[in-house]
């Protein structure tokens, strides 16, 4: 991330292919990450609405108007350097899988809710994966077998920088590995992970109503997993 604002130091933008991938130059020069390094994407998609947040900029460099660049960025300077710690906290989070955790049975209308919306999640898995989740009822934890552990492992090891980083941070907003999975695999959208990952919120909501605080938090959640979709499909865009 830019970590102060700099005055627009160069006239001519321009899209830059080599054997690394895609990167942007300012004035002939390679545009690098804060931390010196070249900026290379892995799509032309990407590359182009990166260079594209460049080109905008007016006096000065503006961080919050330049979102692609300063994901890319992220995920260069900090993800590469730190993908086993990564993949070790999503491997944490498999072990304590938000949808296994359903409400007390004598709650009737909620853990009817989560089943409703949740079941569906561990039988794809099941169906897809051949991972089979224990779910309990109330707060106390359970663990999951190593067999599952292992398979989630797996799942996650076939992840380059760019996706995993993806996938760490919608699993930190939604708390569930499994429904980010599955955003990640194109079986729900930004909105649907949303609703899923914050299902007992919502359905609190409707029952006892939304106060500003919490309005203003499910807000930056949506946005941010509507950004990450975004980011997604620029990283699978075919590059022609």
């Amino acid at each position: 991330m830019i970590k102060q604002q700099i005055k627009r130091f160069y006239t001519d933008v321009g899209l830059v292919e080599d054997k690394t991938g895609f990167g942007i130059a300012l004035d002939g020069r390679r545009l690098k990450t804060p931390a010196g390094v070249e900026l290379s994407v892995p799509t032309k998609a990407l590359a182009l609405e990166i260079l594209g947040e460049w080109e905008r900029v007016d006096e000065q460099v503006e961080p919050s108007q330049m979102p692609y660049f300063s994901a890319s960025a992220t995920v260069i300077d900090r993800v590469f350097s730190q993908m086993p710690a990564l993949q070790a906290e999503l491997v944490d989070y498999a072990q304590a899988e938000l949808i296994c955790y359903r409400a007390p049975k004598d709650d009737t209308e909620l853990t009817a809710f989560q089943c409703q919306h949740w079941d569906k999640w561990l039988d794809w898995m099941q169906q897809h994966h051949n991972i089979v989740f224990q779910c309990t009822d109330g707060i106390m934890p359970i663990s999951q077998s190593r067999d599952t552990v292992q398979k989630c492992r797996a799942l996650i090891d076939q992840f380059d920088g760019w996706h995993l980083s993806c996938l760490y941070r919608a699993t930190q907003l939604s708390s569930s590995f499994v429904l980010s999975y599955g955003f990640l695999q194109n079986q729900l959208d930004a909105e649907g992970l949303f609703e899923a990952g914050c299902l007992e919120e919502l359905f609190q909501n409707r029952k006892w109503g939304l106060d500003s605080e919490a309005e203003t938090r499910q807000h930056n959640i949506k946005a941010e997993l509507t950004e990450i979709e975004a980011f997604l499909k620029l990283l699978m865009a075919e590059n022609r």
